[in-house]
């Protein structure tokens, strides 16, 4: 694939000068292996949250079980909080046992955890009752809320702060490139043995980095424990600064326009023809689209400020979101029909870039934990379900696609607003 020859050509080239200065055995070599683990292990990780959680959980409970929109968002909100709450206990554990500097213990850690989804992921086939959905839904959010400090601080661990937006950019468009292609058709039947395919490999290769000798080898390779982004007038001295409480911001805008959007445009019409398309052409349209975007978010994460990723996630939300909502109310052009979904997969693309590279970028690993918990738990997990849940009330509620669609896009150029805001006074303390 280009998008990994040209992520690993990369790594090797711009490792050559660190490694003349740095200790003996990081090599080039041992930084692009250390690369390509982070993006497996990222990669598998988001595609079980972007296919099998937010997809294939929704399928369970609505068409395999016949439980109620509201039903369904009643399990949804549950798996919203106990995996922030997990998410916020396991990232503060993290820290103060001391993890966070311990690449060997979370490649433990996260080969334990990934062997119970696997598991769980199975048994998901056995649920028959509302009781039983939220029980799963339960110990699947235990699982995901402990996992996710310790996935994406690997962040931290395997890549050089030079060359992380790339990283997290790799894994934006790989995973999304996935979850457009399989399964093809979004049933809980189908996402059950995609999921396994993905994460059983990566449960493989996380039981081998779990020995000291690989493990310790592997994660050899990061050059210091320094923030990789230190912006200028934004101390060290507490989480609070001004880069952070702005990403959780900015982030939390960005996952709940997104999933408010979405899941009311997969219960239309408009899907057929996009991401649930019958013809291969256009699925493989979108994941390339994702690729190429993840592509660009990664080099302008790395060359810019974190903040125009957000103008342009925003802008792209927005365009995308009016467009629908002109072709629902009046019918716009045919040519438009392949440009809206190809707005939406950019926006998606440059936040989610943000969203991988940033905590780890502004912490230290005695902090990373904490930082990525807040940061994805508030910013990623409890925007997301929460606004998944307000999607099937408004679809409940028979709020017209039209109607809600203008609301979400409104929403859009409000955090557009907030982010030139923020950038601003991040432009003005420098």
């Amino acid at each position: 694939m280009p998008l990994g020859s040209r992520t690993l050509f990369r790594v090797t080239t711009e490792t050559r000068h660190m490694d003349s200065t740095s200790p003996a055995g990081r090599t080039p070599t041992k930084a692009a292996v250390a690369f390509a683990v982070y993006v497996s292990v990222l990669t598998a990780a988001y595609y079980y949250n972007l296919t099998f959680i937010q997809l294939g959980l929704t399928d369970l409970g609505l068409e395999r079980l016949g439980l109620s929109p509201e039903r369904v968002a009643v399990g949804m909100g549950v798996l919203a909080l106990v995996t922030l709450c997990t998410t916020l206990v396991s990232g503060y554990l993290m820290d103060r046992l001391g993890v966070g500097a311990n690449p060997l213990s979370k490649f433990r850690v996260l080969f334990g955890i990934v062997v119970l989804q696997v598991a769980t992921t199975y048994a998901v086939t056995a649920v028959t009752s509302f009781e039983q959905f939220l029980t799963w839904i339960a110990l699947c959010s235990l699982l995901l809320g402990t996992a996710i400090p310790f996935a994406f601080s690997l962040l931290l661990d395997l890549v050089r702060p030079g060359i992380r937006g790339y990283a997290a950019g790799a894994v934006a468009g790989c995973a999304f490139f996935l979850a457009a292609l399989f399964p093809f058709e979004w049933t809980i039947e189908s996402f059950v043995p995609s999921a396994v395919a993905v994460l059983a490999p990566v449960a493989l290769l996380l039981g081998v980095l779990s020995v000291p000798s690989i493990g310790d080898w592997v994660s050899g390779s990061r050059t210091d424990d320094s923030p990789g982004r230190q912006p200028v007038g934004v101390t060290q001295s507490g989480m609070l600064t001004a880069a952070f409480v702005g990403g959780v911001v900015l982030l939390f805008g960005a996952f709940f326009v997104d999933s408010l959007g979405f899941v009311r445009i997969i219960e239309s019409e408009y899907v057929e023809a996009s991401w649930q398309s019958s013809e291969l052409g256009t699925r493989l349209l979108i994941a390339m689209t994702h690729v190429i975007g993840g592509l660009a978010a990664g080099v302008a994460y790395a060359k810019l400020r974190y903040h125009w990723l957000f103008v342009a996630t925003f802008v792209l939300f927005a365009a995308a979101q009016f467009l629908y909502v002109y072709d629902a109310a009046v019918g716009g052009p045919a040519a438009l029909a392949a440009v809206r979904p190809l707005l939406y997969v950019l926006a998606v693309s440059c936040y989610t870039t943000v969203a991988f590279a940033l905590w780890p970028d502004l912490a230290t690993p005695d902090r990373v934990g904490t930082y990525t918990a807040v940061g994805i738990g508030i910013g990623g997990w409890l925007a997301t379900f929460t606004s998944t849940a307000a999607a099937l009330v408004s679809e409940r509620a028979e709020i017209a696609l039209e109607v809600h669609l203008f609301i979400v896009g409104s929403v859009s150029v409000a955090f557009l607003l907030i982010t030139g805001v923020l950038m601003y006074r991040a432009v003005q303390t420098a």
